[in-house]
């Protein structure tokens, strides 16, 4: 018996060993069986209970605890600690490298937190570790998180709560379990990984700059939106892969590991050489940096889910959700999750999902880009075309994988006629950044005959720049002071280069550099002129396109992704009145950050609003196909588009930025100058055309009037700088008022003139509303 104990155990470590020389070909991370020497935690199970070995060793000595759930991947920092007869779980604030402690939960300034204490098993220990029961930690404890998008699992369902398995791996537990919880109204079952995994050696870190556009080490530390000019430079560290050259002395070296994306086995083969484009895109940015080969993409046939759930593979998944009916036609596109160690902020692992569908892609691009790429013409398109579709996405989110956050890079500095200009586009591409939610260019006409190679984005210019800073390393005997003077230098390119700078456009749009969908050239409104030509032929060639379809699903949505686009440059117009051009800058940098764009380019972009949003063309309105395909005025996107767009020319953020101009660049009367062409250009029938109001004027109309309203009724408690972020300020009511007044008063007149006409029950009703507020 003993002899065939031996055999057995030699016959599963040589099977092990074979696995694990597949998994090392592969670049997977090998599995190990149960690790005898116990350096690490060990677990196993007995029924349906599960059991950990914590060796002695381990105490109090940081690691990762971290849960996999769908798309979300959250962690923090723990220790297994020793009191009496008891194991104490604890998560831990965290000294970062970079001078601050990252509490434990927002607002605590306890150094530790206990989550759970676990008994000692009398008998499970071996001699230098001990024993502990952890089945109702990963199965009933509601854990938080620290994550902003972490997993909170609710009270949990326990009949559908299932243990499956463990798995111990080479410095990580990892458990698979079925957590029964609420989501949608309906009970489910939710797939969950949880792991333990072992911390090695911090890396230098490096320190965040708001300049720079980079996630930091626990990104939901930094507050984005309503801040002193919503810009600050906290101390941090940002978020990137330990990269370190195996020659140091050469300028450029392969790196000592690389950083190594795994393709899931779910990607469609014929799509595969796509993605894996789209993430080798970045070699030449770090090359840039002084590193060769520093990305490495692989290719397996198959994923256990412990290899998909270990610390020490980066996956890029193909998302079920666009299998799914309910899913099928929503604006999925991808994304990426980053596992950080928060001491440095050195990324652990990243994980990419894509998730966009093929009519997606299809639909953004014909409504972007037919009229200039002929494949784009007919339904369905080439599967060249689609795939290098596929690896603009996967460029983009493998941007996320290397720390890099979405903004807006370099918008508002590209020429607009470099944007017909082949060589330019080769080089420099239609926007600085595969970060920025710029789409395919829509600028360039189809005769001057830019290749359609040239139309979709790419990693560029900026992009090269961010990673350059991020990741270049400096000689051992560099001081602290030098290797800071040396970063700062590369950051001050900026002051030269415009499409080198980086601001965060999740809050307030302040100008043209800040929108998103859209080409953003120097001239917001020559653009828009030029993209404008472009979306009346896309609604010409919507018929032919649908012309196979056996109901008019397909032209109803490439419609409305016209009308959305259509939206979205007038947006980008409407960016320019109250805008800035916007340069962070640290406070030894000369120059403004936030320059006023010139007045005679406001009052341009106003003039073309009111001639083309608030007046738009019948082809836009009214296409041909809607005669045979509508039987009601509803829905009419144009209009809601309208009054969007009525809101944001009035919002309050707009006119305090036009109040800072008025004050501090001698613009006296800029906010009452700026509402009365609006009104005027608003209301012009009551000095052109009083007795023929058309229906969607008249709703414009109106909803201007009750937005003035609305503004003038709104109250704010209190001091709150969120609450007054969205007030009007009193000098900016009392112009809106007199606005009211004056519009009453016109009205008033134009009725005495006009008693008869078929227009009088409107301006009836807009009195009415006029005199609710005076």
């Amino acid at each position: 018996m003993k002899h065939f104990i031996l055999l057995l155990f030699f016959a599963l470590y040589m099977s092990a060993h074979a696995d694990n020389q597949v998994y090392v070909a592969q670049g997977l991370v090998p599995t190990a069986g149960f690790l005898d020497d116990e350096s690490f935690l060990t677990s196993f199970m007995e029924g349906d209970q599960l059991y950990l070995k914590v060796p002695k060793m381990i105490l109090d000595k940081p690691m990762l605890f971290v849960c996999h759930s769908d798309k979300r991947r959250s962690h923090m920092q723990v220790v297994w600690s020793l009191l009496r007869d008891k194991i104490l779980l604890k998560s831990q604030s965290i000294k970062s490298t970079a001078g601050v402690i990252l509490p434990v939960a927002k607002n605590l300034t306890l150094m530790d937190n206990v989550i759970a204490a676990f008994p000692i098993e009398k008998n499970g220990g071996k001699q230098g570790s001990y024993c502990i029961n952890i089945t109702d930690l990963v199965l009933q404890q509601d854990i938080a998180w620290p994550q902003w998008f972490g997993v909170s699992f609710g009270k949990p369902i326990s009949d559908i709560s299932l243990l499956l398995e463990a798995k111990n791996l080479e410095n990580e537990v990892i458990i698979k379990t079925r957590r029964g919880m609420v989501k949608y109204k309906s009970k489910v079952s939710v797939p969950l990984y949880f792991g333990f995994c072992a911390l090695g050696k911090p890396i230098k870190g490096r320190r965040y700059d708001y300049r720079m556009g980079f996630i930091n080490e626990h990104f939901q530390d930094i507050t984005h939106g309503i801040q002193v000019n919503g810009v600050h430079n906290n101390r941090a560290n940002i978020s990137r892969w330990r990269l370190e050259k195996k020659d140091s002395d050469q300028s450029i070296s392969v790196p000592l590991k690389p950083i190594t994306f795994i393709l899931s086995p779910e990607i469609p083969k014929k799509w595969r050489s796509f993605v894996k484009a789209g993430i080798m895109e970045w070699l030449p940015a770090f090359e840039a940096a002084g590193f060769k080969d520093a990305i490495v993409v692989s290719e397996v046939d198959s994923l256990s889910d412990w290899q998909r759930n270990s610390i020490g593979n980066n996956i890029v998944y193909w998302g079920r959700e666009r299998y799914f009916r309910d899913s099928y036609h929503k604006e999925y596109g991808g994304t990426a999750t980053l596992v950080t160690d928060y001491r440095t902020g050195e990324i652990l692992k990243s994980d990419i999902f894509l998730n966009a569908t093929r009519q997606n892609l299809e639909n953004r691009y014909f409504t972007r880009a037919a009229p200039l790429d002929k494949r784009a013409q007919s339904f369905p398109f080439p599967d060249a075309l689609i795939g290098r579709l596929f690896q603009c996405l996967a460029a983009h989110e493998t941007g996320h994988a290397l720390g890099l956050n979405d903004g807006n890079f370099g918008e508002y500095s590209y020429p607009v006629d470099k944007m017909n200009d082949t060589d330019w586009l080769g080089t420099m591409g239609h926007t600085p950044s595969i970060m920025n939610y710029t789409r395919p260019n829509n600028i360039a006409q189809p005769e001057d005959g830019i290749p359609p190679s040239l139309l979709v984005q790419k990693v560029g210019p900026a992009d090269i720049y961010a990673i350059c800073w991020a990741y270049r390393e400096f000689p051992s005997k560099t001081s602290p002071d030098a290797e800071s003077a040396a970063l700062e230098d590369m950051i001050r390119l900026q002051d030269s280069i415009s499409w080198y700078r980086y601001n965060d456009s999740q809050f307030e749009i302040i100008g043209p550099g800040r929108t998103d969908e859209v080409v953003e050239t120097n001239d917001p409104v020559k653009s828009t002129v030029l993209a404008l030509k472009n979306l009346e032929r896309v609604i010409e060639l919507i018929p032919g396109v649908c012309a196979d379809q056996k109901d008019n699903a397909r032209l109803i949505r490439l419609y409305n992704k016209s009308v959305e686009l259509w939206y979205h440059h007038m947006r980008h117009v409407v960016s320019v009145i109250g805008g800035h051009g916007i340069h962070y800058k640290s406070i030894n940098q000369p120059g403004r950050m936030f320059v006023p764009i010139p007045l005679k380019s406001q009052w341009e972009a106003l003039d073309f609003l009111m001639h083309n949003a608030f007046n738009p063309p019948k082809w836009l309105t009214d296409p041909k196909f809607h005669a045979r395909t509508r039987h009601s005025t509803f829905p009419d996107k144009v209009l809601e588009y309208e009054q969007r767009l009525v809101m944001e020319l009035i919002r309050s953020s707009r006119l305090k930025r036009l109040e800072q101009m008025e004050n501090t660049f001698g613009n006296q009367g800029l906010v009452q100058d700026y509402l009365g062409q609006l009104q005027f250009g608003l209301f012009m029938e009551l000095w052109e055309d009083f007795g023929n109001v058309g229906r969607r004027r008249q709703q414009i109309q109106m909803t201007y009037i009750e937005a003035l309203v609305g503004a003038l009724e709104t109250k704010v408690s209190g001091f709150d700088p969120n609450g007054q972020f969205f007030a009007y300020t009193d000098y900016s009511k009392g112009l809106l008022m007199l606005q009211l007044m004056d519009l009453k008063t016109d009205i008033e007149k134009g009725l005495k003139k006009n008693r008869n006409v078929a227009t009088l029950g409107h301006w009836q009703l807009c009195l009415k509303k006029i005199n609710t507020s005076l």
